[in-house]
């Protein structure tokens, strides 16, 4: 592909992945899209990517074996050279008489100037449950007042779940990871642990994987212990000046991710971020769980396309 289209393409490890300048740039046409940190490409490639760039624009390329596809992901840089280098791996992908290329976290702009060249949805769902995967909804930013307990009654749920629990838990944030139990939570301790599927388990994998990585550049890793053991764990990160929710696992326990999901929007916006972007959702109930919690929020919309055939 490199001498196809004069791209340096090279592979995402886990000694670059956190790198604060492994893109050229983290705004795709100016938007800042969900997922402005090379730990997102690294989940949504599972850890297998490439990162490819070429002038101002680039990209990771992945070959995603669950829906057999190679997929771009989230294409950065100024519109026209993105749709430049769009259309050279497009064509590279048809040279080699595999399936189209569908590019990934488009934002209006681009969807309208790739369509406007022939790109179209899918032509298979990429699952069976959620046909567009975590594109199926709007991304939820979270725009609410940065303070300790907001009033009103549409943050009445929100007040309930702080009663509930912050005389019980500890929350700390820090910026590289603390090894306290994190992969355990992950794979066996949380939630939904003993319901994951094929699809959820690879990105889980790729989150441990990415725990081990030679730096943390721009990120945040948030802990919620009780006596000592962890309860609740995700990550963030803030490169654009809006931070980006990317991954989140906790006990089951009613509203303990509500409660959360309120002190690292608090910590993010005192930190100086303007937002907390939390990322699209695969159904309809966790669009409504984000959309409920946090009722002072702005919806971007961003949609996944594939290449002529």
């Amino acid at each position: 592909m490199r001498h196809q289209f004069g791209a340096d393409v090279r592979p995402m490890t886990l000694t670059t992945l956190n790198r604060a300048g492994l893109l050229p740039t983290y705004l795709q046409a100016g938007a800042d899209v969900h997922g402005s940190h090379g730990l997102f490409y690294w989940l949504r490639a599972r850890g297998r990517g490439h990162l490819v760039r070429r002038g101002a624009a680039a990209m990771v390329l992945a070959w995603r074996y669950d829906v057999e596809r190679l997929i771009a992901i989230r294409p950065v840089g100024p519109l026209e050279e993105a749709m430049r280098l769009l259309d050279a791996a497009a064509r590279s992908a048809a040279a080699r008489s595999g399936p189209p290329l569908v590019v990934r976290y488009c934002s209006p702009v681009l969807a309208e100037h790739l369509r406007a060249e022939g790109w179209t949805q899918m032509s298979s769902p990429w699952h069976a449950d959620a046909p567009a995967d975590d594109e199926m909804h709007p991304e939820v930013v979270v725009t609410a007042p940065a303070v300790e307990m907001p009033g009103g009654r549409k943050y009445k749920p929100l007040r309930e779940a702080v009663f509930l629990h912050a005389s019980r838990y500890r929350y700390s944030a820090r910026p590289a990871p603390l090894g306290i139990g994190e992969s355990t939570l992950i794979h066996a301790e949380a939630a939904r642990a003993s319901d994951y599927d094929p699809h959820e388990r690879g990105f889980n994998d790729a989150v441990t994987a990415s725990l081990d990585s030679h730096r943390h550049d721009g990120l945040t890793y948030h802990y919620l212990t009780r006596h000592d053991r962890l309860a609740a764990f995700a990550i963030t990160a803030d490169i654009t000046g809006i931070a980006h929710g990317y991954y989140l696992a906790a006990r089951s326990e009613p509203r303990l991710a509500t409660y959360f999901l309120w002190l690292i929007y608090l910590q993010q916006r005192r930190a100086g971020a303007s937002a907390l972007n939390l990322g699209g959702s695969e159904t309809s109930s966790l669009f409504a769980f984000k959309t409920r919690i946090f009722p002072d929020h702005l919806l971007q919309r961003t949609c996944l396309l594939q290449s002529p055939e």
